[in-house]
């Protein structure tokens, strides 16, 4: 991992509030490993490259949320079939605020790829996400390259 450690990638603030254990297995360890190199890293350097060239100021990418254990996807919510469970999947938010702009950047970068989905998370009336999905497997280990908006509680093809 060039940009990114393991403690970002498992860091969890609901974890320590519940005293939920978080530590994933060696294999979702490996998973992570996976995704930092296939995907998390070289989106890292286009985002960085698209504000330089844009003026957007720096280019860095925050994780809000990575790995999950059981009971921490079950706390917050997620999916029982969530990637993040498996090490395959994490939500990221741009430091500079320009979550618009990183989503476009992120679909672009991930065309011609191998992932399962970006999701484009709980997005406004304006179509900006708080934050996005980036996927690199699913928990059965499919690369479907779905590309979702998720507004007003609806999954919906993306730039729908």
């Amino acid at each position: 991992m060039t940009y990114f450690t393991l403690d970002e990638l498992t860091r969890s603030q609901t974890a320590r509030l519940l005293g939920l254990d978080n530590t994933p297995c060696e294999a979702h360890l490996r998973n992570l490993g996976e995704l930092a190199e296939r995907l998390l890293d070289p989106l890292r350097e286009a985002w960085d490259a698209r504000c330089r060239a844009g003026g957007l100021g720096a280019g860095g990418v925050r994780v809000s949320s990575g790995y999950r254990s059981d009971a921490l996807n079950k706390a917050v919510g997620g999916a029982p079939t969530s990637a993040h469970r498996y090490g395959f999947a994490a939500d990221l938010v741009p430091v500079n605020g320009h979550l618009a702009a990183f989503r476009d950047c992120c679909a672009e970068f991930l065309r011609g790829r191998d992932f399962d989905q970006l999701i484009s998370e709980r997005e406004d009336a304006a179509g900006t996400p708080r934050w996005v999905h980036i996927g690199y497997r699913s928990g059965d280990g499919r690369q479907r390259r779905q590309m979702l908006s998720l507004r007003d509680g609806r999954y919906r093809p993306l730039g729908e």
